[in-house]
């Protein structure tokens, strides 16, 4: 269903972008991506916080009343600081469209997915989104292709977002209480118990989002709807790299898992399983980047051809990451992990302002790249790090010869009972 719900969204993509061209639609993205940042607090990687704390057994009555008490607060604080700030810095008609456009903090705070990953009933969080996608799509074409326009995208994303949670809120309040308080202490507490896993999550957005917000910020929206044109395609790839890594996660973590001889013995193998989907999507988007931005954006969007090309070294070198992230989260090294997260927000930030300062809007492409062959050196210097106590060489993961050596045996019918 999550499939489904993706490619529904997809369909309605051109359709939006074409209408809007990349003016309106960076507009759009813009607005999004400042409303995101006011509202940074709202949504505080609950989703891994509160599924923790529910497979403790934990009443959930009394998880989500706790997080939604936080939500709640640092909701009415998110909403003040946009009504004041965004005065300042906004005309009045892109004023109005943010304050509807926040409506969907309120969608947030209701959006309980941890309540039924916990419960292992992902199928329901995925029904919520196809729901969303399937009445935003009727809307996108009943209502946006007779009344073009963003504030008209937006009320529809709004009604989007609300859809879904509601979905998910309503089964769950009809058979349950929940308390909610506004005590400052008693949330203060929730916040420092959910702080490391919500700094990791926010620190993931922060690395692709601060690219738009430096580009709305410094130059003007229509450089946000060509880069975010070709940031869909790259995150629709990235979705393929991470289906195809879900696919080799559990014989990744069982060589890794592995006690004596067994342990990291075709590690290598998989390593360069890694590097070969990078290539294979790298060559595919490179090479075929002109089609697809004509294809999907039509021809006002071109100028998002060369960011695409970039997007296409990012897609090359991501593998490597999850690879060695998957490393890191076999031996339970979550403070690595986070470490590897924030070093790569910290990247991104710096990156953005110096390439869009110094190449404008084609600079921006190439920020993610960079982003990614920094996080590479700082995930194997960690690995490094945590070889000394695991007891494995990291060359051994790099040697092309003993991954050659592993496919043999695998060809042979030699190793499939081992892998």
């Amino acid at each position: 269903m999550d499939l489904v719900a993706r490619l529904i969204g997809f369909i309605t993509l051109p359709i939006i972008t074409r209408v809007l061209g990349p003016e309106g639609y960076g507009q759009f993205t813009y607005l999004f991506v400042v409303l995101s940042y006011f509202g940074f607090f709202i949504d505080f990687g609950y989703l891994n916080y509160g599924t923790n704390k529910l497979c403790e057994k934990t009443e959930p009555s009394i998880v989500i009343g706790k997080i939604i008490s936080l939500q709640l607060l640092t909701l009415f604080v998110s909403f003040a600081a946009l009504i004041v700030v965004s005065y300042f810095f906004l005309d009045f008609y892109k004023y109005i469209m943010i304050l509807v456009f926040s409506i969907t903090y309120v969608s947030q705070v209701l959006s309980i997915r941890y309540y039924y990953l916990a419960g292992n009933r992902l199928y329901f969080n995925s029904f919520s989104e196809l729901c969303g996608q399937i009445i935003y799509a009727i809307l996108v074409f009943i209502v946006f292709v007779n009344y073009p326009g963003v504030f008209t995208l937006i009320i529809l994303s709004v009604i989007q977002s609300l859809t879904t949670s509601l979905i998910l809120f309503v089964p769950f309040i009809n058979k349950h209480e929940i308390k909610i308080s506004l005590n400052l202490k008693e949330n203060f507490n929730t916040l420092k118990e959910a702080y490391k896993l919500g700094l990791s999550y926010k620190a993931e957005g922060i690395t692709a989002s601060f690219i738009i917000l430096s580009l709305g910020f410094f130059l003007d929206e229509e450089s946000v709807g060509l880069y975010n044109a070709s940031y869909k395609i790259y995150l629709i790839l990235l979705t393929v790299v991470q289906g195809l890594s879900y696919t080799l996660m559990p014989a990744l973590l069982k060589n890794v898992k592995s006690s004596g001889e067994e342990s990291f013995k075709y590690i290598s193998l998989i390593f360069y399983t890694y590097i070969a989907i990078g290539i294979v999507l790298f060559l595919f988007t490179f090479y075929f980047s002109n089609d697809i931005i004509s294809l999907i954006f039509g021809e006002k969007f071109m100028k998002s051809v060369l960011i695409l090309k970039s997007f296409s070294f990012t897609i090359l070198l991501w593998p490597v990451i999850m690879f060695s992230g998957l490393i890191l989260l076999a031996f339970n090294k979550f403070n690595f992990i986070l470490i590897s997260t924030l070093a790569s927000a910290f990247f991104s930030i710096i990156f953005s302002l110096l390439m869009i300062y110094f190449l404008k809007v084609n600079g921006a492409g190439y920020v993610l790249p960079l982003v990614a062959l920094c996080s590479i050196a700082v995930n194997f210097y960690l690995l490094q790090l945590t070889s000394k106590s695991q007891n494995f060489r990291v060359l051994d993961i790099l040697s092309f010869t003993k991954a050659v050596a592993d496919l043999k045996k695998l060809t042979t019918g030699k190793a499939y009972s081992n892998i």
